[in-house]
C-alpha cells in the first residue's frame, strides 16, 4: 500500500483509537500551584479538563517540571482563570478526520473526548486529542513501511 494513502487510512481511524487517555480532571477554584505541588503529577506533560462544577469550562496543557521553577513563589491563580476556551468537544466514535477538521475549524488547543451522546460532563472525559497527537499518529503509521 502507497505511504499516502496509508496516511489517509489514519484518517478514517476512530477518535477512541488515537487519544490519549492521560488526561487530568481539575477543578476550576484549585490554585495553579497547589496543582504544580500535587505528587501525582510531577515531571510530566498534563492535560487537564478543567470545570466548574458539573461544567467544562476549559483546558491546559501544563508542563509539571515547571514546579521546581516556582517552588518558594506564592500566587493565588486558579485553574479557573488560566484555563483556555479555545477546546472542543468530540465523540469516540467520530472519525480523525472530522475530529482534525473540528480541531481546525474551532482553533482548538485541543479535543476532549467524550463517549455517547447527550451534554457532556466532567465525568464523562475519556481521552484527549492535540495537534501533536495526531502528527505523532501519523507518523508512527507512516513509519511502519520501509523507503
Amino acid at each position: 500500500m502507497p505511504k499516502a494513502l496509508h496516511a489517509n487510512m489514519f484518517l478514517v481511524r476512530r477518535a477512541d483509537e488515537v487519544m490519549d487517555t492521560d488526561v487530568v480532571l481539575a477543578s476550576a477554584e484549585i490554585s495553579f500551584d497547589t496543582f504544580l505541588s500535587e505528587p501525582e503529577h510531577h515531571g510530566r506533560m498534563c492535560h487537564v479538563a478543567v470545570f466548574d462544577g458539573n461544567r467544562i469550562i476549559g483546558v491546559l496543557r501544563v508542563n509539571t517540571a515547571q514546579r521546581r521553577a516556582s517552588e518558594g513563589a506564592q500566587s493565588t491563580v486558579k485553574l479557573g482563570d488560566i484555563a483556555s476556551r479555545n477546546f472542543t468537544i468530540v465523540r469516540e466514535d467520530d472519525i480523525v478526520f472530522d475530529v482534525i477538521r473540528r480541531i481546525w475549524r474551532r482553533q482548538a488547543v485541543m479535543a476532549l473526548v467524550v463517549p455517547g451522546r447527550g451534554v457532556p460532563r466532567p465525568a464523562d472525559v475519556a481521552g484527549v486529542i492535540t495537534k501533536e497527537h495526531v502528527a505523532d499518529s501519523v507518523a508512527s503509521s507512516i513509519k511502519m513501511y520501509p523507503a
